[in-house]
């Protein structure tokens, strides 16, 4: 395979920021059976232990433009918070292992879906505010583990963040595509330019 040769204006498109583009590309998996394409409720999506189970949120990311060779230097998702929260959700974030992910819906869920061997735990473990963006740890190793897949097409990335034991009524609400585009999830890449 050839190396890419990034133009000046490849880089620049490689270091934006990638965000949901269409309703379809976020929502809120419930108890790993039930699939809310617009968050469950006023277009907010539950991380965490709602009291009754687990819910999980779907992020795909479309035309990521990332070739197979490129190394990830950092890599985190930010997302902005739909709600005051004293809350303390256990998160851990997987990628969705394939080449191009598709579309979730509710034969698509998020749960049926391959994951990455790379996952990355994050406890947020502070006070959220309403409308305030918050950032992940770095996951570089999961979108690594994805573009260094030899049939990745550079056509989508999905990405699950799950609640993982949180305490029972605890979870983050976070806005969705749909509550404006300006409040969707983003995930911000950080490449090596000596490709």
């Amino acid at each position: 395979m050839a190396k890419f040769k990034p133009s000046q204006s490849s880089i620049k498109r490689v270091f934006s920021k990638l965000r949901i583009i269409v309703n379809t590309d976020d929502g809120e998996e419930d108890y790993d059976t039930t699939w809310y394409p617009n968050g469950f409720a006023s277009n907010q999506i539950s991380i965490g232990h709602d009291g009754t189970g687990s819910n999980d949120a779907g992020l795909r990311f479309l035309r990521p433009l990332l070739p197979n060779n490129v190394k990830i230097i950092k890599a985190v998702l930010r997302v902005k918070s739909a709600v005051n929260s004293t809350k303390r959700p256990v998160f851990v974030i997987k990628g969705i292992k394939q080449p191009s992910t598709l579309s979730f819906d509710s034969t698509h869920r998020p749960s049926q879906q391959p994951k990455t061997t790379a996952t990355v735990a994050w406890v947020p473990g502070a006070d959220w505010a309403i409308n305030t963006w918050y950032e992940s740890p770095d996951i570089k190793s999961i979108i690594q583990e994805i573009i260094d897949q030899t049939e990745f097409t550079n056509k989508a990335i999905g990405i699950a963040i799950e609640d993982n034991a949180s305490p029972s009524n605890n979870y983050e609400n976070i806005w969705d595509f749909n509550s404006g585009n300006a409040n969707a999830p983003q995930l911000i890449l950080t490449i090596d330019a000596n490709l």
